[in-house]
């Protein structure tokens, strides 16, 4: 049954910064919102600036400020004993507009050191000027995978930012009430059938898990590298459409306009199995406690594995830093890719991933990092649709307005099949 789309919540203002000029005076003054607290002691050429980009489905308020503080606070510490006259000061930006805040910051002296943005952002923001190309050795880039590189340079080979973690999309869901999660799409309607409220959304990269288990992935490549997709992809792209609208029907599971939404829903109790980011994980902890359970994402009948969504969030240089600003925000990020602080990141929050290829991921001391894990290696089938289609490629919006009307029953597969694959095919 479908329920009602619900929008996303009005991002907070980041919090003010004073001018550069004037910081050795003021920084007595300003509220303590560095990572390590106040210690009272304010050097100008220590204190590194960071601004946050935050996601869709993220809410920017004190729960946000706080989680952000812990999962950075490990960095930090690390960062501390090597440099102990460091200190630290961050602030929030919903991603969709902190390009356009930090070029105003920017004119006004008022720039970050260091941005902590999704790849995409931070590609977006070189392109604009707004941060500056990372520089980086050889032997730096080793530490990555190839196919993660790729998708945070420009065409002009320009690292856009340097990878620190990843993301991935994993199954949540409510053990109280959902003791064993579905394995696999078929499972899952089946799960709804028998009286377990299922959440999903119509984004697109919400939904992009379905193209593997459900076989529509190389047809969808196909179309996005501006191909016209062979006649067995097309039927298996309707296919896939075919089964979102099936979903759509059942009475328990219900399509939202955005992830937050189906979060709120899931932390209400109204929602027992939804996709979500592993970002989100800390604050599902805390509301749900141990009834929360995380899973890799459902695959096909025939076993097709998922083909979720992977995020790199990567450490980009402001560039209205100051000359020491810029030395200290490089000398950071490098800090945080080593492979002690990589594991200590990923063990500590069991949130995120190490964008350092060679850090192992302990999965036999967690279920959460197993899942997450696999999820990752999963992504690595969806690569070469997010080289080609960003998160915010106009396709991606018409993409959402042509799925919200197919499960809505307004158009039918087999249109929609023919009206995405022209979509998708035209470059913007």
């Amino acid at each position: 049954m479908m329920g009602a789309l619900i929008s996303a919540m009005a991002p907070l203002p980041a919090p003010r910064q004073r001018p550069r000029r004037r910081r050795g005076l003021l920084l007595a003054a300003v509220s303590c919102l560095g990572l390590a607290g106040c210690n009272g002691r304010f050097e100008l050429p220590y204190v590194l600036y960071l601004a946050i980009g935050t996601n869709n489905d993220q809410a920017i308020d004190a729960e946000l400020m706080e989680e952000t503080q812990g999962r950075l606070g490990v960095l930090e510490l690390g960062y501390r004993q090597i440099h102990p006259e460091s200190q630290f000061q961050f602030g929030l930006y919903p991603e969709a507009i902190i390009s356009n805040a930090l070029k105003r910051r920017n004119r006004a002296g008022l720039g970050p050191d260091l941005i902590f943005v999704n790849g995409d952002t931070a590609l977006r923001m070189l392109a604009s000027g707004v941060v500056n190309p990372f520089p980086a050795t050889a032997t730096q880039l080793n530490q990555f995978d190839p196919d993660d590189l790729d998708r945070i340079r420009n065409s002009r080979g320009q690292l856009a930012g340097l990878p620190t973690v990843l993301h991935t999309q994993v199954a949540c869901f409510n053990r109280n009430r959902l003791p064993n999660p579905p394995t696999t799409v078929t499972e899952l309607l089946a799960a709804s059938a028998s009286g377990h409220p299922v959440g999903l959304t119509v984004e697109p990269y919400g939904l992009f898990w379905t193209l593997g288990s459900l076989g529509a992935l190389a047809g969808i490549e196909q179309a996005v590298a501006g191909q016209q997709p062979s006649a067995a992809n097309t039927q298996r792209i309707e296919a896939w459409l075919a089964w979102l609208q099936n979903a759509s029907t059942q009475q328990r599971v219900t399509f939202f306009s955005d992830q937050q939404s189906a979060l709120s829903e899931f932390m209400a109790g109204r929602l027992d199995w939804i996709p979500c980011n592993s970002i989100s994980l800390p604050r599902l902890r805390k509301k749900l406690g141990p009834n929360l359970g995380v899973s890799p994402l459902p695959s096909g009948a025939d076993g097709s594995p998922p083909s979720p969504a992977k995020r790199i969030r990567v450490l980009a240089l402001g560039s209205s830093s100051s000359a020491a600003g810029r030395a200290r925000a490089i000398n950071f990020a490098n800090f945080s890719v080593n492979p002690l602080m990589q594991r200590s990141v990923t063990i500590g929050a069991q949130t995120v991933l190490p964008a350092n290829r060679f850090v192992k991921v302990p999965v036999q001391s967690s279920t959460v990092l197993a899942a997450l894990n696999q999820a990752n290696q999963q992504s690595d089938r969806l690569s070469l649709i997010v080289k080609q289609i960003h998160y915010d490629d106009p396709r991606i919006a018409k993409s959402q307005a042509l799925i919200t009307e197919l499960v809505f029953g307004e158009v039918s597969p087999r249109s929609s099949a023919q009206a995405l694959i022209k979509m998708l095919r035209t470059k913007p």
